[in-house]
């Protein structure tokens, strides 16, 4: 395989050009098939497809064809950069840090004061080429697994407390309050707005049958989200939001609405999955004693520039 013409730069990507959007799709398409994941997040897929979000594109080609994409997202003066390559090239000679460069520097030159850069399933190859251009680690996100039905039993629901479903147009403004004050500080999952909520339920995968609800005499105490990755082989079942109310933390919610969330996906798919941050200790020992365990690490890289 010919390595990429040194020549090539990264270019910033029309969302006009219907062409080269077809090739960067195509490639994101090879790519998930390559690793099984996908290369970009769920929000950079969501702005992608133009529901939410901004972004900012680079396209690097080599010999007339597309290797490498660049997606930037931001939020005020915080840039996220995610990368995705062509699978078939060479991996010795990927154009990861030409794209990389090409994308702090486009983040940087718009006002950016923090830069940060995910890479998924993590190796320690990435260290080196990330750490040269002054990047530094900022967080580790661990997505585990666990095989359903969960063996053993289901923790009671504390007495006071109920479960229902999430009805679309009557409980969004409740759970964006809880969802916020449960997130505070979390760099992703925090100011969550109508329009980012909106923006999943109009997805396909969304079903409110198994946004599971915790009330307790009529307030909002928490919640478990879940979603089904039916294109996945085989198909994942997601504990893809879990919250709880700051109020109504230390009783035990957080088990009995993963379990909860668990028990509704078993009835549809065979493997269960969520996503934690290694620093939370207390979250992975919840989960490793439900017997999940680790399929891989996506890291998060931070620049700082003030």
């Amino acid at each position: 395989m010919a390595p990429p013409d040194p020549s090539d730069s990264a270019a910033t990507f029309d969302p006009l050009d219907t062409a080269t959007r077809s090739e960067i799709e195509t490639m994101l398409e090879r790519a998930e098939r390559s690793t099984g994941h996908p290369p970009l997040s769920e929000p950079s897929r969501l702005a992608w497809a133009g529901q939410g979000g901004n972004l900012v594109g680079l396209v690097l080609r080599s010999v007339g064809r597309v290797t490498g994409y660049a997606q930037l997202s931001w939020r005020d003066r915080s840039w996220t950069i995610e990368i995705a390559l062509d699978p078939s090239d060479d991996p010795a000679a990927v154009p990861r840090r030409r794209l990389l460069e090409a994308a702090t520097a486009e983040a940087e030159g718009r006002g950016a004061s923090e830069v940060r850069y995910w890479v998924t399933q993590h190796t320690d190859d990435d260290e080196t080429e990330v750490e040269a251009l002054g990047f530094r680690t900022e967080r580790d996100l661990v997505q585990m697994r666990v095989p359903l039905p969960l063996k053993g039993p289901t923790p009671p629901l504390n007495e006071g407390f109920s479960l229902r479903p999430f009805r679309p147009g009557h409980d969004e403004a409740g759970w964006l309050e809880v969802n916020n004050r449960a997130f505070a500080t979390h760099p992703e999952q925090s100011h969550w707005d109508l329009t980012t909520l909106m923006a999943r339920e109009l997805t396909g995968w969304f079903d409110p049958e198994g946004f599971l609800l915790c009330e307790s005499r009529g307030r909002l105490a928490g919640s478990c989200w879940t979603k089904v990755h039916a294109d996945r082989a085989p198909a994942l079942g997601e504990i893809y939001v879990i919250s709880v109310d700051p109020d109504f933390q230390r009783l035990g919610l957080g088990k009995v609405l993963t379990v909860a969330g668990l028990n509704w996906l078993a009835e549809r798919v065979s493997i269960g999955m969520l996503y934690v941050d290694a620093a939370n200790a207390p979250a992975v020992e919840l989960y490793r004693s439900l017997g999940f365990t680790v399929d891989h690490i996506d890291r998060c890289y931070l620049l700082e520039r003030r």
